[in-house]
């Protein structure tokens, strides 16, 4: 996982499909930040702890991770958030929306940001 943001509140987002993987909760569990000291530390930092390159493969058979797949209660409140409040959208809110679904789709088109 990678930094991608920083607040003042001393707190770190992890995507919920590798907490079976690492045995973590939300019942007081520490995440470690790790300081990336040199080009070294981080390609063996990347090789070992990210999730996309060293955890959707199974280490005990080869296959698929099933921990690491989108889970089915985390889909079910995704679909129901998107529909809740659908029908009290503004126009412009509306065409805000496809605006951003059209910049998306050009992006992974073409890969540059217009």
């Amino acid at each position: 996982m990678y930094c991608i943001g920083y607040t003042d509140t001393l707190t770190m987002s992890v995507p919920l499909q590798c907490l079976p993987s690492l045995a973590a909760d939300f019942d007081g569990d520490v995440l470690n930040i790790l300081y990336i000291i040199n080009r070294a530390f981080y390609l063996r930092c990347a090789q070992i702890f990210n999730p996309r390159n060293a955890m959707y493969i199974s280490r005990i058979d080869g296959r698929l991770n099933k921990n690491l797949l989108v889970q089915r209660d985390t889909l079910i409140n995704t679909n129901t958030f998107l529909y809740l409040g659908r029908d009290k959208y503004s126009e412009q809110n509306i065409n805000k929306i496809q605006e951003i679904v059209e910049k998306q789709k050009r992006y992974y088109a073409t890969g540059v940001v217009s």
